[in-house]
């Protein structure tokens, strides 16, 4: 890896770079114009240089905002709910009350699963 000029940048840099010039355009020390036309520039940037000559007139700070985390999304409180709305849904459809029993066993169905999957992984990173 190399912090040379001329280095080549990726997606990553392109989309950290055109999150500082919103927040430039945010603080007002960009026109909408000028926002434009940088945030172009910025879309066709292929090096670290095209990338710093963008930024030159701009008050210097961190060379761009941090990344955001990004918090995963819980699957189990989902495939709860997707379990007792497919059990009502039946029992309602169908006029047979004992679809409601998939409200207790699909949750629980998915714990074991879930269980094995992480007791599986374990064991199977250990060897």
């Amino acid at each position: 890896m190399t912090d040379a000029p001329e280095s080549r940048i990726g997606v990553t840099e392109r989309e950290r770079a055109l999150r500082e010039l919103v927040a430039h355009l945010g603080a007002g020390r960009l026109s909408p114009a000028e926002f434009d036309t940088r945030s172009a520039a910025v879309a066709a940037a292929t090096t670290k240089r095209q990338i710093a000559e963008l930024f030159t007139d701009l008050p210097a700070g961190a060379p761009y905002p941090p990344t955001p985390r990004v918090r995963p999304v819980p699957r189990f409180p989902i495939i709860v709910g997707m379990f007792a709305v497919l059990s009502i849904l039946l029992a309602v459809v169908s006029g047979n009350a004992l679809w409601l029993l998939l409200i207790i066993a699909g949750p629980a169905g998915a714990v074991a699963i879930a269980h094995y999957r992480r007791d599986h992984h374990q064991v199977r990173g250990r060897t």
